[in-house]
């Protein structure tokens, strides 16, 4: 397990009182689920900060679809999904 370290936060009442009532249907402090919100958090930030630089690295070297093209991709998806539905 990494090491831990501590920091204060400030929440609005409103928060800490529904983070209070999580904790109370699990076996799990309010603390230790706002700490793995936060963990959650910083991983997703992290992770669409990649996506956007990999795609704006992709718009640089010409990896690119117009948008029409796109438009009818994802019109094809959406009619082959119902397609599939329907069986």
């Amino acid at each position: 397990m990494p090491a831990l370290t501590t920091m204060t936060i400030e929440l609005s009442q409103d928060v800490k009182d529904k983070l209070d009532a999580l904790a109370s249907g699990t076996e799990q402090s309010s603390t230790r689920l706002a700490s793995e919100a936060v963990g959650t958090f910083v991983e997703e930030e992290f992770a669409l900060r990649d996506a956007i630089e990999r795609g704006k690295e992709d718009g640089r070297a010409g990896r690119v679809v117009s948008h029409s093209r796109a438009i009818a991709d994802m019109r094809d998806a959406i009619d082959a999904a119902r397609r599939n539905r329907a069986k």
